[in-house]
């Protein structure tokens, strides 16, 4: 017999992590007010079928103690036998038609054969199909007198509301990691299980909240009689807390050339993904905590920082066919974060990823033999090293003026409303935020695009169709024309167009 099944709660004193529960439904047996009908919803491994059958069990027991099943009835031994004909459970999964529930309810109108009420008990309720539920719907609604149903679900969500509406809900938690190492210690202890307190510890993190898990893996780590930790750690793919920290050292530090020597080591160990991945936030977590209490150097931010780096990898787990390629990109961006006023531009080819490349400092010019600084702040246009010599050629236009009294005042402006247009000053991100004022539905199309612009021609290139419908229309164009006249003057001609011809994007105006 399987250690779940052995150390399963038969009685509310028993039932682990669900202590409101177990009071409210031990209450109403007391009281002798026990519902129509329960949904009882949570996690795997949580205990909703457990309770379901407490409930089942002490409904028609004929003499409860204070709350609990006696045990020692008749209804009792025979539910526990298996043998009590009054308690019927049903698995969703396997039983979903609408003749399975017809011919649920068909019976359901039959007398109990020895105890007081009949107990439908249906398991994973929500893989019933659309015809099932609505062949259940008025039975549940009005059952007959004798006549108990308890449901439980992983997914209530999946439950139609007029399912959930006629039952009496209860929602379990997941079970906290200090209430399953205390099961756990229980059961070692009962089956002389010699176990180290950390393997416990380990097994309760892996378990996630499921005691029943929990308990599958203390089985499987206890073949020889012993759970050691360093053997958990080998059958879980999990690697020492030791070089957890050292990771997380390494992403703080920015060391590049030992976060590579640290990927070595991790290949060697063939540590599993997931795994890994959830030793690295659960390590983030430890230290963001010892930060916030001032137990650490390193700023909160930067932690929290890097946690969401890790969180958004590891949502696209499942998406990504190699594992191991999203975890090594994952460390190598994180410990070269530091570079993302420079990279992110790149990385993510789109204004935004721009914009959040532009507040912090300096960049530089490459493809060029002399390196300029371009200091880069909100609010600021990005200027070149044309910039310069549109300067310097201004300077000296403004010297013969002065010295060529035939140029008059007219032909003066002409020249400096010339000046006030050159293509260097031209700014993308200026342009949308001056458009978010006006249009911000227009942005939202604009931010996807790539660029081409010269002089007071503006070509807009778009990879996806509808962002080019809308923008192509002549009131979009218009828009866009009158801001940019706004902003440096002239006239401007606008064209959109489809990806599948050469253009600059917003980085090559940068770097």
């Amino acid at each position: 017999m399987s250690l779940y099944t052995k150390y399963r709660p038969r009685d509310w004193d028993s039932v682990i992590g669900q202590d409101a529960i177990s009071t409210v439904l031990r209450t109403s047996l007391v009281q002798g007010r026990v519902g129509h009908a329960y949904i009882l919803t949570g996690s795997r491994g949580t205990g909703k079928t457990t309770t379901a059958r407490i409930l089942a069990k002490g409904v028609n027991c004929l003499d409860l103690q204070n709350g609990n099943p006696c045990h020692i009835c008749a209804h009792c031994v025979a539910f526990d036998d298996g043998n009590m004909l009054d308690c019927i459970e049903i698995d969703g999964a396997s039983n979903n038609g609408v003749e399975n529930v017809r011919d649920l309810i068909e019976k359901a109108r039959f007398e109990p054969n020895i105890g007081a009420y009949k107990i439908y008990i249906i398991d994973e309720v929500h893989m019933l199909s659309t015809g099932a539920f609505n062949a259940l719907l008025k039975t549940l609604e009005e059952p007959p007198k004798h006549v108990k149903f308890i449901l439980a679900t992983t997914e209530i969500e999946k439950v139609p509301e007029t399912i959930r509406s006629r039952s009496l809900r209860f929602d379990f938690k997941k079970i906290s990691e200090a209430d399953i190492v205390k099961r756990l210690e229980y059961v070692c202890e009962q089956e002389g299980i010699n176990a180290e307190k950390e393997a416990l510890q380990i097994i309760a993190r892996a378990a996630r909240g499921a005691l029943r898990d929990a308990l599958t893996l203390t089985e499987q780590n206890a073949v020889n009689g012993d759970i050691s930790t360093e053997y958990v750690r080998s059958t879980l793919s999990l690697i020492e807390d030791s070089l957890i920290e050292e990771i997380i050292s390494t992403i703080v530090q920015n060391d590049k050339e030992k976060m590579i020597a640290i990927l070595d080591i991790l290949r060697s160990r063939h540590a599993e993904v997931r795994g890994l991945f959830d030793q690295i936030l659960y390590g983030l977590r430890d230290a963001m905590m010892a930060s916030f209490q001032g137990k650490n150097t390193t700023s909160f931010v930067e932690y929290s920082d890097i946690f969401a780096l890790f969180e958004s990898a590891y949502g696209r787990i499942k998406s990504i066919p190699d594992g191991w390629l999203l975890i090594e990109i994952t460390l190598l961006r994180a410990v070269a974060r530091g570079e993302k006023a420079v990279n992110n531009s790149i990385s993510l080819g789109g204004v935004e990823g721009t914009q959040r490349g532009l507040g912090e400092g300096t960049v530089g010019v490459r493809g060029k033999k002399d390196t300029k600084n371009i200091q880069i702040s909100e609010g600021k246009e990005i200027r070149s090293t044309r910039d310069d010599k549109t300067t310097e050629k201004q300077k000296s236009t403004d010297t013969k003026k002065i010295e060529d009294p035939e140029i008059n005042s007219e032909g003066q402006a002409k020249k400096e409303e010339k000046a006030e247009t050159p293509s260097s000053t031209f700014n993308y991100i200026r342009l949308l935020e001056a458009i978010k004022n006006t249009k911000a539905t227009l942005v939202l199309d604009l931010k996807t695009a790539r660029f081409e612009q010269s002089d007071t021609n503006l070509t807009l290139i778009f990879s996806k169709g509808w962002h080019h419908t809308r923008a192509n229309n002549p009131a979009m164009r218009t828009l866009i024309s009158e801001t940019l006249e706004t902003l440096y003057g002239g006239t401007w001609n606008i064209l959109c167009r489809l990806e599948g011809t050469p253009g600059a994007n917003i980085a090559d105006e940068i770097f």
